[in-house]
């Protein structure tokens, strides 16, 4: 199974997004998709899925082939209830089952599978989505920012299952440990070209260094040569009729080339007001939602050079605490004590606050129309400039914006009240991977404190020093790095998993669950084993209809991937099984 983009051009109010792109991929690759906000990651899933056209070019899909596709903002029909959702990809073709509909519904959070999505959060819609990309036959997957709106411990399962996953994956993802672990090729666009890499996401950062030098190396030739023939073409008009004509026309192709100006950076720089000796400090401060408690008797004291992670599962009040920080909440009991110097510059995960109809422009001087930086007073119209947004788009409006830019938007927007103390609700939900580690330096180089709200591994372990853990309706205090927070409870949690093993087992007695499942398995198996031998039957007797034997083929190795995930996990069972009788 093949798709194959052949010189196909796009492009999006006056922007040049695809320029003459060809490559190629098949279900078995794994590939990552990374360049900066705008560059049009979003639009190659689009195309694929027929939800764009290329204005040139054709894209060419196997026949047959079944693609099942994540959205940045999933709809769903709200008429429908979560069993319902899922159900509908299920086809006479690729059956899904109850049993395998509930079981994913369930490991993404969902108990109650008979309720409608009316009212769901972003987190809740997302997860949703995967469940319903997750559970139905594919031949690939195209996943555009799957970790968005996931607690850690479900990016972690996600990344494992992915990694084990038989069929193609190409992904749009800001997660570089998610990516590092999971993609085997990375797709680059940059200044309208595709460039691909048989490289993990590590390896692709060396070649794409060595692609650039070469690039730089090869315009600097050019630039000499080019220098020469204008030189030579302008010695006057009286020797222009001596000239060859085909040193003539080699003047006019190298005068054709365009070079991309790789200087222009994002520039995050704010001058930052002072911060007096108080800043924030909470003296047993508690939060409850009438009997649902989020925290309680937690106290703490921001100083200058905190960096602090606040972590913890969806829900469990990690917004509502910076809420209360912000003033927008009150705690239940306890005291907040804040100085008078605070400016506080606060990075929403919401980018519905954003009026999508205001222009670029209008959004930012909404602050302030000149912004102080380090290096002087500049205007807000020069500010965007330094954030890579032209002159020519800063009168558009914002919804012309893809998701990266807005986010990038609201940056600017952060910056420019020259703020003492950030906290960042979710700040690298759709930054490119070039954006982000700009914003982690300006982080690391903040002369105030910090706190933020992320479930991005990388980000975390690079810019805190220390986390606020929301566990069991407490808050307390590690200084341990995200990453091994993470170890380290999975760990624990491993040992609680076998200690309860032991408890049940002195009990001689095996939970009904596992014995249900053990016993389904034990029926399942042998039937799927029969199938998949009489489909091998048919196959062996068809020599000349291709299309039925394409059919078969499919057919078989769709039931064998189903038969090794059912012996996995018939296999963990018999473990566990054999534990309760020793």
């Amino acid at each position: 199974m093949v798709i194959t983009f052949d010189n196909v051009e796009f492009e999006y109010t006056n922007k040049m997004i695809l320029n003459k792109a060809s490559f190629s991929f098949t279900d078995k690759d794994k590939i990552g998709i990374v360049g900066v906000n705008g560059s049009g990651k979003t639009t190659i899933l689009k195309l694929i899925m027929g939800l764009e056209q290329p204005q040139n070019g054709e894209i060419i899909k196997s026949g047959g082939m079944i693609i099942n596709y994540l959205p940045q903002e999933p709809v769903f029909d709200n008429s429908k209830n979560l069993l319902e959702i899922i159900m509908e990809s299920s086809t006479k073709e690729h059956p899904v089952s109850d049993y395998e509909a509930k079981s994913m519904l369930s490991k993404m959070g969902f108990s109650d599978y008979s309720i409608k999505p009316t009212n769901f959060s972003g987190g809740e819609r997302k997860r949703l989505a995967l469940a319903k990309v997750l559970v139905p036959y594919s031949d690939i997957l195209l996943l555009d920012e799957p970790t968005n709106h996931l607690d850690s411990d479900l990016i972690v399962w996600l990344e494992k299952y992915l990694i084990k996953y038989k069929k193609g994956i190409l992904m749009v993802t800001h997660d570089r440990y998610f990516l590092e672990r999971v993609t085997e090729k990375m797709l680059e666009l940059d200044f309208a070209k595709t460039y691909m890499y048989d490289a993990n996401y590590e390896k692709f950062l060396e070649l794409k260094a060595e692609r650039i030098s070469l690039e730089e190396a090869s315009k600097r030739k050019i630039k000499a040569i080019l220098k020469r023939e204008t030189e030579w073409i302008h010695r006057g008009a009286e020797a222009r009729s001596t000239k060859q004509k085909g040193r003539i026309n080699r003047y006019e192709e190298l005068s054709k080339i365009e070079f991309n100006d790789r200087s222009e950076t994002i520039k995050l720089d704010s001058v930052s007001t002072r911060l007096g000796k108080k800043t924030i400090e909470m003296i047993d401060g508690s939060k409850r939602f009438g009997d649902n408690i989020l925290f309680k008797d937690f106290s703490f004291s921001l100083i200058k050079t905190d960096r602090i992670g606040v972590v913890g599962p969806n829900g469990c009040g990690k917004t509502t605490f910076f809420k209360i920080l912000l003033g927008i909440e009150n705690l239940s009991s306890g005291e907040l004590i804040k100085g008078e110097t605070l400016r506080i510059g606060y990075f929403s995960q919401h980018l519905e606050l954003i009026d999508e109809n205001i222009r670029i422009i209008d959004y930012i001087e909404e602050n302030r129309k000149i912004v102080e930086t380090n290096d002087g007073v500049i205007t807000s119209a020069q500010l965007l400039e330094q954030f890579l947004f032209p002159r020519e788009i800063h009168y558009t409006q914002v919804k012309t914006l893809s998701g990266g830019e807005k986010r990038r938007l609201q940056l600017i927007k952060v910056l420019s009240s020259n703020p003492n103390i950030l906290i960042f609700d979710e700040p690298t939900n759709d930054l490119d991977l070039y954006t982000l580690e700009i914003l982690e330096d300006y982080l690391l180089s903040f002369k105030g404190p910090i706190l933020t709200v992320s479930h991005d591994r990388y980000f975390l372990d690079k810019v805190c020093n220390k986390l606020f853990i929301f566990e069991n309706n407490n808050i307390h205090e590690s200084n341990e790095m995200f990453s091994e927070y993470l170890e380290n409870k999975t760990f624990v949690n491993n040992i609680e998993i076998k200690e309860n093993i032991k408890d049940n087992r002195k009990a001689n007695k095996l939970p009904t669950s596992i014995r249900n499942e053990y016993n389904k398995l034990e029926l399942e198996i042998p039937k799927l084993e029969d199938d998949i031998s009489k489909l091998k039957d048919d196959l062996n007797k068809e020599t000349t209809d291709y299309i039925k034997i394409m059919e078969l083929n499919n057919k078989i190795e769709e039931l064998n991937n189903e038969l090794n995930v059912k012996m996995e996990r018939f296999i963990e069972l018999e473990e566990i099984k054999e534990q309760y009788k020793n």
